[in-house]
């Protein structure tokens, strides 16, 4: 963690990830070293083709593993991908968010269009090189309204400097002459609250006309409803709860798992991730030298089942279909593996076969000349002649 802020009394810890040589990154997710912020660790994930091949993607998560359930904590985050020709054009987006079991990351799908990114003119990516920086403000039991008590100052207030292409210098900057400027309010005693504000976005507005589109679009910001708000835990059977981290674990990658159902009713909501739960649970335990007929036959009814909830699951039909071709591919495994053998088999035979014949031409060759010895000087007689003794 680098230097700390503090507004009406809350830290805002700042953390910069300087990526070198970005052209060599060959990986779909890259993520940067954990940090800790409020107890917890943090990391931040990117995305160098985005979600949809076309934008430069964020994601800001918790590094730990998921506490128990019941836990809450508030965040504020603002995270800017940083200009290294004019600060001020940096681009920035933030947001508060209560965290709860089941609901461990903020997304950012869409934080800059990749073409624009990629330009070096543009002053993201320069000498292979992108900046990227994090504030982060957490609290245990009151849900801060940072968003709704802070003012951003025009860019040419902000007090900074332009950075060099290769500088990591940070900003320059405190509590009333950078990022934000704090409006009069008045303190009080806020509640825990059920309620998680909307994302608010950021972008600097340059004085010179962007080369860029305005990112301000709060319809492009991913913000997850945690999946406990939408199923009571506590009432799940005991062999239902071990759906738990599985949900937990798909609803993180695939957000419109919860979304698509939110607005059902809570016994179809349940019934549609039991559905999910017993797919996932399958998938999860079961080998593929498991895969008999019987168990073949269970998948697909389960499958048939979990397709009338009206998920999005083309990112899980692929497995399933591959394990529901397991039987085939074991049968077809089985006589590979014993045509393998009878290959086996052969060619030791034919290996036999061929030492044999080559020891059988050394012996025919030997004999051949052991022959021609013989035969040298000698001279074929008619077996069937008289003896005789010299007299006609």
């Amino acid at each position: 963690m680098e230097n700390k802020e503090v507004v009406m009394g809350i830290a805002l810890e700042k953390f910069t990830w300087k990526i070198e040589t970005f052209s060599k990154v060959s990986t779909k997710r890259l993520s940067s070293k954990a940090f800790k912020v409020g107890g917890y660790g943090w990391k931040i994930v990117l995305y160098p083709m985005g979600e949809n091949g076309k934008s430069f993607s964020l994601q800001v998560k918790i590094a730990d593993s998921m506490p128990a359930y019941g836990w809450k904590i508030y965040a504020y985050f603002r995270v800017a991908l940083i200009n290294q020709f004019e600060t001020k054009n940096s681009i920035a987006k933030e947001t508060q968010q209560r965290f709860v079991g089941g609901n461990e990351s903020w997304d950012s799908p869409s934080f800059i269009p990749l073409n624009e990114f990629h330009d070096p003119s543009q002053g993201y990516l320069v000498n292979d090189t992108c900046i990227i920086e994090a504030q982060i403000a957490t609290s245990k039991d009151i849900p801060f309204n940072i968003l709704d008590n802070v003012e951003l100052k025009e860019p040419e207030h902000l007090g900074m400097s332009p950075l060099s292409p290769t500088s990591t210098h940070e900003f320059k900057d405190d509590a009333s002459e950078t990022y934000v400027q704090l409006l009069q309010h008045q303190h009080q005693v806020i509640g825990p609250s059920d309620e998680t504000p909307s994302p608010k976005q950021v972008q600097y507005v340059p004085s010179a006309p962007p080369m860029y589109p305005n990112l301000s679009n709060e319809h492009e910001e991913v913000f997850l409803t945690p999946l406990v708000e939408l199923i009571d835990f506590n009432s799940l059977e005991p062999e239902e709860s071990a759906f738990i981290p599985l949900w937990e674990e798909v609803c993180s990658c695939h957000p419109s798992l919860v979304e698509t159902q939110r607005k059902r009713s809570p016994r179809i909501i349940l019934w549609a991730f039991l559905a999910l739960g017993q797919v996932l649970h399958f998938l999860k335990t079961k080998r593929i030298r498991d895969m008999g007929e019987d168990d073949t036959k269970h998948l697909k009814a389960l499958w048939d089942e979990l397709q009338l909830f009206g998920f999005d699951l083309t990112w899980l039909e692929p497995h399933v279909q591959s394990a529901l071709g397991a039987k085939a591919y074991l049968e077809r495994a089985h006589q590979v593996k014993n045509i393998r053998a009878n290959v086996v088999t052969l060619d030791i035979e034919m290996r036999k076969l061929k030492a044999k014949l080559t020891v059988d031409e050394i012996d025919l060759e030997v004999t051949r000349r052991h022959l021609a010895k013989l035969e040298n000087g000698f001279e074929e007689r008619d077996m069937n002649v008289i003896l005789g003794y010299g007299i006609p």
